[in-house]
């Protein structure tokens, strides 16, 4: 392996060098700490690793930090623009232009016109249902289109409505009920008797198996 450490070597990078030589220092010093205390090992170590967290740190880049453009979202926010004003309609179209520049084609692949979902919406259309969930990632020029984002309901469950319905109690007759069990019996004993009559006397199998339970 090349020793990039070298004076004036090809390809030696300031950053790396750094970080080579703190780590190398870091290594050295434990070395010579060898069978002391561990106390007095943490106090020799702590600036040289601290030396070395800051070398590495500055060889990694800066992550950015602005966040995915959600175009829902850009959308959502004309409903808070009062276009009955100068200001207010100029910040509105402000709006459409730049959801036009970052969305502009994906709609209009999709048949999808920006200036009159714009309108609809600001009058109060729902945002879910009238546009596709389409992100632009950070540094990228074209969108993705993700599922649709799960609405909550506003309403209780089923099942809590439920649970605030009154109780319904059904009275029954004992007496009553009793009286309709035994016409019923009456019935069924009449008819029988007339099918026993209905049946030749040379199958007296069949007559046996006409039980009343």
């Amino acid at each position: 392996m090349a020793d990039f450490t070298s004076a004036n070597i090809q390809g030696a990078n300031e950053l790396l060098n750094k970080t080579l030589n703190d780590t190398k220092t870091l290594k050295d010093s434990l070395a010579a700490q060898a069978g002391a205390d561990a106390s007095v090992i943490k106090s020799a170590l702590e600036s040289k690793a601290t030396d070395l967290k800051s070398s590495l740190s500055s060889m990694i880049p800066e992550l950015p930090t602005i966040p995915n453009v959600n175009m829902q979202g850009e959308f959502a926010a004309l409903t808070d623009i009062d276009i009955t004003t100068p200001a207010g309609l100029e910040q509105y179209q402000a709006q459409i232009g730049n959801i036009t520049s970052q969305f502009g084609t994906a709609m209009a692949e999709k048949g999808l016109d920006i200036s009159s979902l714009a309108t609809e919406i600001q009058a109060g259309g729902d945002v879910g249902k009238l546009i596709p969930n389409l992100q632009l990632p950070d540094g990228l020029t074209i969108p993705v289109e993700l599922p649709s984002n799960i609405s909550f309901p506003s309403i209780p469950a089923i099942d809590e409505i439920i649970a605030d319905m009154p109780e319904f109690k059904i009275d029954i007759d004992k007496d009553a009920l009793k009286a309709l069990g035994e016409e019923a019996k009456k019935v069924i004993e009449n008819a029988k008797e007339i099918l026993e009559e209905q049946i030749p006397k040379y199958t007296p199998s069949v007559k046996d198996k006409l039980t009343l339970t």
